[in-house]
């Protein structure tokens, strides 16, 4: 990108619009992909020339490389949104992403839920196995059905009793605030972690992160004090899963849909689950909900005519 002070204010700017510093991540590192390759491919081109054209060109290469369709598009609504911000700040005329037609996506596997049985047995596997982090975090997932990147950004002061009950208030999806309330073996398995941190000389404190890395720094450098990695969180859920006896393909995800189709097929409401998890619309829940297809969840079974003829 063009170094200009005036840019990097901008760009600033831009990256301080979002609360969720994982978001901020992910936007810096798809913007620094595409002015990488701008670089490369297009000589002393700045953010200002860009046009539609190096957009399409900037795709082809994403899709000569492999990159899943999911990927590309995502990049490219990265660099949309960079530009639609360029243009409110009047750095820009135009939008050089609009009309560039996106790949269409296809999901090529489908994130995987698990049983409720199968729950018990990895709740069963952490409470044998897992440190106080590692259990923390993997109660935390199927109690509340919260997304990676919003267990990631959570810091202690939106972990808080509301009417004598333990909650955690997170930054999801779309700028929505949602507040979780815990069951009472996952608010213990969280105090249990933030003990053993504190033990350990790290103490966690209300502005910081809740889940850190092993090998953050002290905090004398709290400045540098970062969140746990995304990687790592699919590391620990994918472990006890396994050591659970859970041979399907699973990860994070699969937690927010065993969630979502565990609370529906035990009865819950499906207009309060969509509230609950933050979906926009009742429709994106159910496509959530691994378990409908299931024939014993299947109208069939209540059929009196079938009844009486057997």
């Amino acid at each position: 990108m063009n170094n200009s002070d005036h840019t990097k204010k901008l760009e600033f700017e831009f990256f301080q619009n979002f609360e969720s510093a994982h978001t901020r991540e992910s936007y810096r590192n798809d913007l620094k992909s595409f002015f990488e390759f701008i670089s490369s491919n297009f000589k002393r081109l700045t953010t200002a020339e860009v046009h539609k054209l190096h957009v399409i060109a900037y795709k082809d290469w994403l899709t000569k490389n492999q990159y899943a369709p999911k990927s590309i598009n995502r990049k490219i609504s990265t660099l949309s949104t960079f530009y639609r911000f360029l243009i409110e700040k009047n750095h820009m005329t135009y939008n050089p992403c609009d009309s560039v037609k996106k790949p269409k996506q296809t999901v090529k596997t489908e994130t995987n839920d698990l049983s409720d049985e199968e729950v018990i047995k990895v709740l069963e596997i952490i409470q044998e196995k897992a440190s106080p982090l590692h259990k923390a975090i993997v109660l935390l997932f199927f109690s509340t059905g919260i997304r990676k990147s919003e267990l990631i950004d959570l810091k202690l002061k939106d972990y808080k009793e509301i009417n004598g009950e333990m909650t955690i208030t997170v930054n999801a999806k779309g700028g929505k605030t949602l507040i979780k309330f815990l069951p009472k073996q996952c608010s213990e398995a969280l105090d249990d972690y933030i003990t053993h941190m504190k033990n350990g000389g790290r103490e966690i404190h209300p502005q910081d992160w809740i889940f850190q890395p092993s090998k953050n720094p002290s905090k004398k450098n709290a400045n540098l004090v970062k969140p746990i990695r995304p990687k790592s969180i699919d590391y620990i859920f994918i472990k006890y899963c396994k050591l659970a006896g859970i041979n399907k393909r699973v990860s994070p995800h699969s937690a927010r849909a065993t969630y979502i189709g565990s609370a529906l097929q035990n009865g819950a409401n499906i207009v309060k689950v969509s509230k609950d998890v933050g979906h926009s619309s009742v429709k994106t829940t159910e496509e959530y909900n691994k378990r409908r297809n299931r024939f014993e969840d299947s109208p069939i079974n209540s059929l009196g005519f079938l009844k009486e003829a057997s």
